[in-house]
């Protein structure tokens, strides 16, 4: 296979299908999120009646001995449960499921009894049925929660997301509803985000294009929940090879682990459903095909497993000790050996090489307190330099995904929060050291929590995808990074449709930098290698309080310390502006002291600048804005000529004239913040530009770049849809 060129690694394959079949609201109106469509919400219109019926069917279970029925129907052997799920409680899910598979694929009318999907789903009758264990009245209420908004269609859409037993627990559920405020703790805790259909089914159609192989993949979820990314993926792969019988793909190709039992259990429902079409005509029985897809999935700690065994050009760490596995669905400790851990292949012996694919959703949370912290520390090194409590549990995933594919031809993704780009404390360095070093192409997406997040409303996050593929002719490291996305809730399909990337050659270390073409790439070497900073053309940079900033002088720029559609920079505010006894926001305001007026005014104006802007948005978050940061603008003291000083006061004082007599005053929790904006005073900012694009060396050009960047990300809009307002003039 030929290598790849840098140039061919900052395109985004061409994947039509892929807007036709995974991101369009159309083909996924219940799971994916939208404007005025908030998933959480609409799960929750199914899923309460559903943890209902459960309930009524577990208070009835906690007294009989439901577990040996349950093992002997379900498991090869008894599975422990985790301790804040019983067994009455698996049995009754495992009740309520059978009768909402049934009803999802339409192998049962909604009017059927429980007892009557029972029947569907083992084929034959019994003596022994979990059915038989409730009282009748149970049987009735379960039944009666169920009915009434019984839909095929949604069941089927919804799977994965109904069949979570943590119920609703985001910030708009315990808004509406404080009784939620438990299940939203308990999901924090456990790091639990439920990924929307549209970003699950694009991870994974990256993946099999990275693949760039016709062969069949082996697709392994770490932290698969109940199954939401190995679902995606068998729609990918059936995509791929619509000739292949779907539940022969799901059992040869899809793999899972979770700390958890039950999400297992609804993960094998999930892609029951899925392939259930392909085995009817068979007349295979439900739970056979439910068990052998059960096979594929393993309750285990995924920090637990180590790499395949049989690969050669792999040393396998000496603390793994070879296993024989029993082909059970639990590993428990003795199965592990005396370290606690064990190899892939031995847990999937399937996976003999490793998989071809990994891919899904890490919990976001703090590895918590653990007997193994010292021996995790050894294995990993994204745990190397913190092996505490409080370490961040994602970041050994990464590791994992690296350790746990198969050597040769590979592929992975991730969604991650979006400190993965710009967290500088030393675990972050280490795991994107590590991504230096990992030889194939990297890919960074990045996403923006406003106006609309990539987990829908319901979930407020900035994240980022790391996508990661490498073949045979990969000797290097190739790194491509995009912007940090915005967009609106009825673009969310166009965003996902013009996500692309552009090769970086830089060090990562201290942060993944988030730019868009070639023009930003070009920029980013340039000022990288810049030794001055504009600490060295100030007096300080140090913290103001609001109350004090109508008392400072006139040779002092503050700068809020955070941001979002503009830098809030500005000089002294008016004494009557802000009122006597006013509470006022506590966030000390960063405090840029220089020599003169016409110092400050010229660093007021580069503070000001769409370059600035875009520098800020490179390296940040999008939201917090540090010391380091202004500190450390490429900015220095050869900048500052005469002609310089003299055109970027002057523009410095136009622009605070023009905008000190319109202040943002906002009132948040009770305090008041102050604000200025230079958005709407372009003109002004272009000259800046210009002045600071001479300065350095940059093109000229660039600096209708920097325009277009800032009306692209004030107004929120896809790269493919967004129109400068001069563009507009242009075309008019």
């Amino acid at each position: 296979m030929p290598a790849r060129s840098a140039a061919a690694v900052a395109r985004l394959p061409a994947r039509s299908e892929f807007s036709d079949l995974c991101v369009a609201e159309e083909t996924f109106r219940l799971a994916v999120p939208r404007r005025g469509h908030v998933l959480s919400t609409v799960v929750e219109t199914y899923g309460k009646p559903i943890r209902e019926a459960v309930a009524a069917l577990s208070g009835s279970l906690a007294k009989r001995r439901c577990s040996a029925i349950r093992t002997s129907l379900f498991s090869p052997h008894r599975e422990p449960c985790e301790p804040d799920i019983s067994d009455a409680d698996i049995a009754a899910w495992l009740i309520v499921s059978m009768w909402i598979t049934g009803v999802a694929t339409k192998g049962l009318p909604v009017a059927a009894s429980l007892m009557e999907a029972e029947q569907w789903f083992f084929g034959t009758p019994a003596q022994d049925r979990l059915t038989d264990l409730p009282s009748e009245r149970a049987i009735r209420k379960a039944e009666a929660a169920l009915r009434p908004q019984a839909d095929a269609f949604a069941y089927f859409e919804l799977l994965p997301y109904i069949l979570d037993p943590h119920g609703p627990g985001s910030r708009l559920s315990v808004r509406n509803n404080p009784a939620t405020r438990t299940a939203r703790t308990r999901k924090r805790a456990q790091g639990v985000f439920y990924t929307p259909a549209d970003v699950a089914a694009y991870m994974a159609g990256a993946c099999l294009d990275g693949l760039n192989s016709d062969n069949l993949p082996t697709i392994f979820d770490p932290a698969c929940g109940t199954g939401v990314f190995l679902r995606m993926a068998l729609q990918e792969i059936r995509r791929r090879h619509p000739g292949k019988n779907a539940f022969s793909l799901a059992s040869e190709c899809l793999f899972g682990a979770d700390i958890d039992l039950w999400p297992l259990d609804a993960t094998a429902f999930v892609l029951l459903a899925d392939s259930w079409a392909s085995l009817e005509e068979q007349g295979t029985a439900p739970s056979e095909a439910w068990r052998r897809l059960r096979l594929n999935l393993k309750c285990i700690d995924t920090l637990r497993i180590d790499p395949a065994e049989d690969t050669s050009k792999r040393t396998t760490p000496k603390n793994v000790v070879p296993l024989v596995p029993n082909g059970g669905l639990f590993v428990d400790h003795n199965e592990r050996g005396e370290s606690g851990r064990i190899s892939i292949s031995n847990l999937f012996p399937a996976l003999k090489r490793g998989p071809t694919v990994i891919l899904g959703n890490p919990p976001y949370a703090d590895l918590g307190r653990r007997s193994d912290l010292t021996e995790l520390g050894r294995v990993y090194e994204t745990l190397s330099v913190k092996a505490e409590p409080s370490a961040e549990i994602y970041l050994p995933f990464i590791e994992q995904m690296i350790r746990l594919a198969d050597q040769d031809i590979c592929s992975g993704a991730l969604v991650l929060p979006l400190s993965i780009a710009c967290n500088v404390s030393p675990q972050f360095s280490v795991t994107r050291k590590l991504i230096s070093k990992t030889r194939g192409r990297w890919q960074f997406a990045f996403f923006d929590r406003e106006p609309h997040a990539l987990f829908g409303e319901d979930v407020k996050t900035r994240n980022a995808i790391i996508l990661w593929s490498r073949v045979p002719s990969d000797r290097t490291t190739i790194l491509a990074t995009g912007p940090l996305h915005k967009w609106r809730g009825d673009s969310r399909a166009a965003m996902l449709r013009s996500l692309n990337f552009t090769v970086v050659e830089r060090d990562i270390q201290r942060g993944i930098p988030k730019i868009e073409g070639d023009a930003q790439a070009a920029a980013l070497r340039l000022l990288s290698m810049r030794w001055s900073r504009l600490e060295q053309m100030v007096q300080g940079v140090g913290r103001f309080n609001l109350s004090e900033a109508p008392n400072a002088d006139d040779q002092m720029v503050f700068v809020g310390p955070t941001a979002y559609n503009f830098l809030n920079v500005f000089l002294k505010p008016d004494r009557d502006l802000l009122q006597r006894g006013q509470a006022l926001s506590e966030n000390p305001l960063h405090a840029v002291r220089c020599a003169s007026r016409t110092d400050a005014f010229a660093v007021f104006a580069i503070l000001s600048s769409h370059l600035t802007y875009w520098w800020w948005h490179t390296h940040g978050d999008g939201f917090h804005v540090s010391r380091g940061f202004i500190a450390e603008l490429p900015f220095g003291l050869e900048l500052l000529t005469e002609r310089n000083t003299r055109v970027l006061s002057e523009c410095g004082a136009e622009l605070w004239a023009a905008i000190k007599d319109n202040p943002i005053i906002s009132l948040n929790r009770g305090r008041t913040s102050l604000a200025y904006t230079p958005n709407g005073h372009d003109h002004i900012r272009r000259q800046i530009d210009r002045v600071l694009a001479e300065g350095v060396g940059l093109e000229g050009t660039f600096v209708d770049e920097l325009q277009r960047f800032t009306a692209r990300t004030v107004a929120a809009t896809p790269t493919e849809h967004a129109i400068t307002a001069t563009e507009e003039n242009e075309t008019a």
